[in-house]
């Protein structure tokens, strides 16, 4: 019996080509509820689940390269914690300030 969530093998093969990289398993967020790190007002706690994260750096760095290397609505668009940034957080990384006037 598959016991995966509707569409979850749809997503895997546009994301990362068929399946889930192999680090995923691992993560501190692997049994997590996935609307803690997309619902408004929950930031610091997603935040503090992925700050114990085994894979962190794994998961910042794939999914930075997954924003940058798609089109420019996965980076523009960007919501939500993953790898322990937030949307806004990626795009500043994604589109850096050209001078310190533009930091808000």
């Amino acid at each position: 019996m598959n016991t995966e969530p509707h569409g979850y093998r749809v997503l895997m093969k546009l994301l990362f080509g068929g399946e889930p990289p192999a680090w995923r398993d691992r993560a501190a967020c692997a049994d997590a509820d996935p609307s803690l790190f997309h619902t408004a007002g929950r930031t610091a706690a997603a935040k503090a689940v992925c700050a114990t994260c085994p894979v962190l750096a794994e998961c910042r760095e794939n999914q930075l390269s997954w924003e940058a290397n798609g089109p420019a609505r996965y980076r523009d668009n960007a919501f939500g914690v993953v790898g322990g940034l937030s949307g806004a957080e990626r795009r500043r990384i994604h589109y850096p300030a050209r001078n310190a006037k533009d930091v808000a």
